[in-house]
């Protein structure tokens, strides 16, 4: 079943960017599709390619990334996605190639390329555990990670467990601060606000703690939290969240530009998540780090990014994952790797 889902979502998205992201893709069944990469223009390469991603098939998302390199060889989108996607494949050659070109053209975009793929890399490996780790002398933050609220504003048990665990690693730590993230508000109540609240009955100071309520994601977790770090000078954290969720939200905040020095989970079916991630589960993490990083999802003619930032027709799109449907993609992806059933 979930085999037919992914070829369904490679299909459907392949026809909608037909229809509607570029007007030059020659209609289904043409006698000229054989030559499309020809006549494509560099925009709809790169949205082709990121469907392609998005179901799963990286050599075929590098061979029209390739293709649109041909036509602009300086885009520096591009360039990272095939760094990126060339790491998934295990073609180092053409990974290093691309970082090279990238480094000469633009070295913010190969930094964050190279942060998605160490991110990735060190993220898949990633054993859940629930004790407490020690800070690194560097600025580091402890960073607990929201869950949905109930319909009438209050905790649900998961959302206690890892603010549980989150206290713990306080008390281990007491010199570091406390971020908790998370919006999404129910009754008016966001989750940072919840978790706040939860975290000074228990004894942590309000001076410790600093609230992220804008977020309605994981990437956006990530992304934003990674702005408020940046503001206090902090570039590292250790992560607290629950073990279907560590591998995921690790690499989301390594691709935004935190350092994750540090994991700590809840209990929750821990014996579950205890195998690294084999590299065809990777894809799907791998994905959304390059929400999290930035990276356009889609362009529009002339090879500029979308401005509206929309996920591509008829494609995944893991940038705005509540947190309960996310896991149930990290539940996919720990079971055969497939991103279908989303």
């Amino acid at each position: 079943m979930a085999k037919v889902g992914l070829v369904t979502v490679s299909a459907v998205a392949c026809a909608a960017l037909g229809g509607n992201a570029t007007s030059t893709l020659p209609p289904a069944g043409s006698a000229n599709v054989v030559h499309v990469s020809t006549e494509m223009d560099a925009a709809g390469l790169y949205n082709r390619a990121q469907v392609k991603f998005a179901a799963h098939d990286a050599a075929g998302g590098l061979a029209d990334l390739k293709s649109m390199l041909a036509m602009t060889s300086s885009d520096a989108d591009a360039l990272a996605l095939q760094a990126i996607w060339s790491e998934q494949i295990e073609d180092a050659a053409a990974r290093d190639a691309a970082l090279s070109r990238l480094s000469d053209i633009n070295p913010a975009a190969a930094l964050t390329a190279r942060n998605v793929i160490d991110g990735v890399n060190a993220a898949a490996q990633i054993v859940p555990s629930t004790q407490t780790v020690a800070a690194p002398s560097s600025p580091t933050a402890i960073v607990i990670l929201g869950y949905g609220l109930r319909d009438d504003g209050t905790m649900a048990a998961e959302l206690v467990n890892r603010l549980q665990a989150g206290l713990r690693q306080a008390h281990a730590t007491p010199d570091i601060p406390v971020f908790v993230t998370g919006g999404v508000p129910k009754r008016g109540i966001t989750e940072a606000a919840a978790m706040k609240a939860w975290l000074l009955v228990h004894g942590v100071a309000e001076s410790r703690i600093t609230t992220e309520d804008r977020s309605t994601s994981t990437v956006t977790n990530a992304q934003y939290t990674t702005e408020l770090l940046r503001q206090r000078g902090i570039a590292e954290a250790i992560l607290v969240t629950s073990p279907s969720h560590i591998r995921r939200a690790a690499a989301n905040f390594a691709s935004a530009g935190t350092r994750v020095t540090g994991a700590v989970t809840t209990a929750t079916d821990l014996d579950k998540y205890l195998t690294p991630y084999t590299r065809e589960q990777q894809a799907g993490i791998r994905l959304e780090a390059t929400r999290a990083a930035g990276i356009p999802v889609t362009k529009t003619g002339s090879a500029q990014p979308d401005p509206g930032g929309g996920a591509l027709p008829g494609a995944a799109d893991f940038a705005g994952l509540s947190d309960v449907v996310g896991r149930f993609l990290d539940l996919i992806m720990e079971s055969s790797g497939s991103l279908s059933a989303q």
